[in-house]
């Protein structure tokens, strides 16, 4: 009976794990893919040329860094405190990268709406100057810095290699997403199917630009106030963390060494990093 019971016991196994695995593996697959095509693209768009292999190999040893880290820095806690600190870590290293990419990114779009108001006024003067379309693009592309100049310097590659200019510069703000330069692509497109001063509404349009960028500044001096709060509210639980551990290090030592208090330690840097993005939200005026 023992063995006729552990033979049914592998061959339930063995038919979960064909049960699970199978549709399990595809949707992993599947998963991969998007994941290796979103980055690679997000990369691509920064004008980062690296193999999505040496990436994911970033995020693998980063993984098990922190990971490791993690494992030493609460060894001396429960039996439990340890892998699970390594869990926690590891989990975090792994996703290091992309969140580094995030903010690359975020750092990228600012700067290049930046620079877009000059870069405006040099394809307005060139266009008073007698310049055509793309010898003004040309001239921003000599003068101005990255990343204006990069995603011009691609538009009008993209345009030597045949693709529309229209279509070219859709292009760009799809890469971008800035809302300025899509008011100026859709001014582009519309003055050259319908005729008009594009010098003239480039001035327009770098006036307004500018109007709302004074307003946005406004909006972020009144914010600020809240999102002050935010920090301190985040800072708050640690600050009376730090001082209770000077007082009586013996009481707060027993959130890391007994396994209630470790949960208890999750559960309150959870709902403090939760309470951070909630104020910091709300401080978060669109304009």
């Amino acid at each position: 009976m023992i063995y006729l019971a552990l033979i049914m016991t592998f061959l339930a196994v063995i038919l979960a794990f064909y049960l699970i695995y199978i549709p399990l593996k595809e949707n992993i697959h599947r998963s991969s893919r998007e994941s290796r095509d979103r980055i690679n693209k997000e990369l691509e768009e920064m004008f980062i040329f690296l193999p999505f292999e040496n990436f994911f190999m970033v995020k693998l040893g980063l993984g098990a860094g922190v990971g490791m880290l993690g494992f030493i820095l609460f060894s001396t806690g429960t039996a439990m405190a340890p892998f699970i600190s390594a869990g926690l870590g590891a989990l975090l290293g792994f996703y290091l990268p992309e969140l580094f990419i995030a903010f690359l990114r975020r750092r990228r779009r600012k700067q290049f709406s930046e620079q877009f108001i000059d870069g405006l006024v040099m394809l307005s003067n060139g266009l008073r100057a007698g310049f055509t379309l793309q010898q003004a693009m040309e001239l921003l592309v000599d003068e101005m810095p990255a990343p204006l100049s990069q995603e011009f310097e691609l538009i009008l590659r993209e345009y030597r290699l045949g693709v529309e200019i229209d279509q070219a510069l859709q292009n760009a703000v799809t890469r971008t997403k800035d809302e300025d330069l899509d008011l100026a692509v859709s001014a582009i497109v519309i003055t050259r199917r319908m005729g008009g001063n594009l010098a003239e509404i480039f001035e327009r349009i770098v006036n307004m630009v500018r109007d709302r960028k004074l307003l946005g500044g406004k909006a972020a001096a009144l914010t600020a106030q809240g999102k002050i709060q935010a920090l301190v509210v985040g800072a708050l639980p640690y600050g009376f963390g730090f001082i209770l551990f000077q007082i009586n290090p013996d009481m707060l030592r027993l959130m890391w060494t007994t396994i209630p208090g470790f949960i208890g330690l999750v559960i309150v840097v959870i709902l403090d990093l939760i309470g951070y993005l909630w104020v910091k939200k709300i401080a978060d005026v669109k304009y």
